[in-house]
């Protein structure tokens, strides 16, 4: 059968099942924030949001029956999260199921139509975001986004930067209210995009070569460390280890093992009382006049200067 008689039909279907019940307006436990046209104009020119920022955004708890169609497209682009239930993204002959941990973004001005499963109706959280560097943050092809499920996820991470925005711009429209929700739209946008890195966060992948060996320099920062020790970690030869370190991170191990010992005596020169002395000897290097070139060597200062300049 034409996929789009079956469109047809369920979505007579709905209305009439609308028109039965006459249901209001709105699903149970809903959010939802319209920014008045004269705020985007003025977020449009204001600097720190005219790069990205919020035009839209909500919250639809198990929503029956919603369906949205705009055969010319929107203004803006259009972010859907599914965080349970299952529904379904067209547009043009393209579609596709819709379900719990999936998301899409659908580009400003694509013709399209969406709409909550009949028996298992999605929830969702939406937002549409406009500005001038907002197509940074998804691909012109149509497609429906995995988020992964597990303890590492951080989804809900995801939620409470949704909540965040609509409970900010809830408070009203001030210029530190908008400038702020933009903000957490870069982030929450970025999420999406780098969901890898996002990811990561929590919990760096144990089965990752290159991962694995970093929490290994961090977990020895105090030693004395080498390039065997580092393979061996990862049941590597140090030929191997070394070039697909490299090819990854531009660096060689040992290079960005002495990098992440001076990020570390960087800290203690801010943040701690020891002497230079005391720093070199904590971080296990041969002496103090060892450290200090390596560290001018990174850093481009001596450790006493970089102590005596003003930070922040």
């Amino acid at each position: 059968m034409d996929n789009k008689l079956i469109n047809m039909d369920y979505l007579l279907i709905i209305a009439e099942k609308l028109v039965m019940l006459r249901k209001r307006e709105g699903f149970k436990d809903q959010k939802a924030v319209v920014l008045p046209q004269i705020v985007q104009n003025e977020m449009r020119t204001s600097l720190l949001t005219r790069l990205l920022f919020v035009t839209d955004i909500g919250f639809y708890p198990t929503a029956q029956y919603h369906y949205r169609k705009r055969d010319s497209g929107c203004e803006q682009n259009i972010l859907i999260y599914c965080i349970d239930g299952c529904g379904t993204i067209e547009t043009g002959s393209w579609r596709k199921k819709v379900g719990k941990n999936q998301f899409f973004i659908i580009p400003a001005s694509s013709p399209h139509a969406y709409w909550a499963d009949e028996t298992e109706p999605w929830t969702i959280y939406w937002v549409h975001f406009t500005g001038e560097n907002s197509e940074s943050f998804f691909s012109k092809d149509f497609q429906v986004y995995d988020l992964s499920s597990d303890e590492n996820s951080r989804n809900d991470r995801r939620t409470r930067l949704f909540d965040e925005i609509i409970q900010t711009l809830m408070m009203g429209y001030s210029a530190e209210n908008l400038e702020y929700s933009s903000v957490c739209l870069w982030y929450l946008l970025g999420s999406f995009k780098y969901i890898t890195q996002f990811e990561r966060i929590r919990s760096f992948r144990q089965n990752d070569i290159i991962e694995k060996s970093i929490i290994y320099m961090q977990n020895h920062i105090d030693k004395r460390i080498s390039l065997a020790d580092m393979a061996g970690h990862c049941g590597l030869s140090v030929s191997q280890f070394s070039l697909i370190f490299k090819r990854k991170t531009m660096r060689t191990p040992m290079e960005y093992f002495n990098d992440l010992r001076i990020q570390n005596a960087c800290r203690l020169l801010d943040f701690s009382m020891l002497s230079i002395k005391e720093i070199s000897s904590q971080l296990d290097f041969e002496d103090q006049f060892y450290f200090s070139r390596v560290f001018k060597k990174t850093m481009s200062v001596s450790p006493l200067n970089y102590r005596q300049r003003k930070k922040g």
